[in-house]
């Protein structure tokens, strides 16, 4: 067949294939907007709302619940509705919980902060079924793409959040009604993709089962740690510098500085741990250093350097989940074990994160300063360290009653 005659057919699939692209970017720029925006307006939200630390925690600590209960039942909606009609449907579902918080008043955040959480776990888990069926022979490329386009939608969020409110002399509630404007233009763009005849079948079936196996715990500690300290820190990062003498709008930019050094990790990280093949546990030791001095500086001297303290903590946030993610693929028996892994490590992870940003609201409150939640960051990060190092090499993990086999 000649090239000439090959092209139409090519451009008939380049279609869809480019819309879904762009959809698909969209869609990741939606799944962590809403979550980071509330950081740099805490002080606002807390003081006009009345609220204590641990209510505004609550803000942020819902849609990790959401992340850890849902992650488990989201494909059955992928199975029943076809992927495109699941995430079409979370995207209005994420919509209408960003437009409730933007009204103000507590009871309806924290009711719209549900619906968002449920809305952005099923788009975690359904959104690689999703690339692996409609860009089968570019999965890595996609997946990065969309991954950078994410950390773009939360660092944007965080830079743009204090700007827009000042922009409307000081009402917050404009920066949350803006992150559903970002929602409405993914919902309207991925429309038309529902005229692509819908594959469906696309999430495996029942995962088979690795609750007694203990690399995999550790593998859930480790996810479940580095999610800890990203949410965490997204929550209350703005505010501990706004407390320590920082205008909110500096705080915001060094929020904004955490998002955005988090994403060169992301390529460095799995490129490392490549090149450190047969000494997986010194790559992974490596890359533990940058949190772990950006937490000590933040204890020691937070205003001494921040701006190398924020760094060093958004790229060793960057380097930890892509490692995580990285060590779901490496440690897994085969594929079928490494999605059971995933989905293992990202029910009990973002468990553990959860009770990060509540956790920590409430130490301050019980203390009046950043000294003890601080501490216990660092306690989790090293705690981090320590789990990434265990689980960084071994035998292939096995469902429960195989026997390992011998590491290769």
């Amino acid at each position: 067949m000649s090239p000439s005659s090959r092209t139409p057919g090519a451009l008939r699939r380049s279609g869809p294939l480019l819309g879904f692209l762009v959809a698909l970017m969209l869609l990741a720029a939606n799944m962590r907007t809403g979550i980071v925006v509330l950081g740099p307006l805490a002080d606002g939200i807390g003081a006009d709302l009345n609220l204590d630390a641990a209510s505004l925690g609550l803000l942020t600590t819902l849609p990790l619940l959401c992340f850890a209960v849902l992650s488990l039942f989201a494909p059955r909606l992928g199975d029943r509705l076809g992927l495109e009609r699941a995430l079409l449907m979370v995207l209005w579902l994420l919509l209408a919980g960003l437009m409730a918080r933007a009204f103000g008043f507590y009871w309806l955040m924290v009711g719209g902060t549900l619906v968002m959480g449920a809305a952005i776990a099923v788009m975690n888990v359904l959104t690689p079924g999703l690339v692996r069926q409609r860009f089968p022979h570019r999965v890595a490329a996609v997946t990065a793409l969309y991954s950078v386009t994410m950390s773009c939608g939360a660092s944007a969020a965080a830079a743009l959040a204090v700007p827009v409110r000042d922009l409307f002399q000081g009402d917050w509630r404009w920066p949350l009604a803006a992150s559903g404007a970002v929602a409405l233009v993914g919902a309207l763009v991925w429309l038309p993709m529902l005229r692509v005849k819908p594959l469906r079948g696309t999430v495996a079936g029942p995962r088979p089962s690795l609750w007694r196996q203990r690399d995999a715990w550790i593998l859930s500690l480790f996810f479940g740690s580095q999610s800890l300290l990203f949410y965490t820190l997204t929550a209350w990062l703005a505010k501990f510098y706004v407390d320590a003498g920082l205008g909110e709008a500096e705080a915001g930019r060094l929020l904004t500085l955490f998002t955005i050094t988090g994403m060169p990790a992301n390529f460095l990280a799995p490129l490392l741990f490549a090149l450190l093949r047969r000494r997986r546990r010194l790559a992974v030791g490596l890359l533990q250093l940058p949190p772990l001095m950006g937490m000590a500086g933040l204890l020691a001297a937070p205003l001494s350097a921040p701006v190398v303290w924020v760094a060093l903590l958004g790229f060793g946030q960057g380097c930890m989940i892509a490692l995580g993610l990285t060590l779901m693929g490496v440690r897994g028996a085969d594929a079928r074990v490494a999605a059971g892994l995933s989905g293992m490590c990202q029910s009990l992870g973002y468990l553990l994160a959860a009770t990060g940003p509540v956790t920590l609201g409430a130490l301050y409150d019980l203390s009046g300063n950043w000294m003890l939640p601080m501490w216990l960051l660092m306690g989790v990060t090293v705690a981090q360290a320590v789990a990434g190092i265990r689980v960084a090499e071994g035998p292939p993990i096995q469902p429960d009653g195989v026997a390992a086999a011998p590491p290769g």
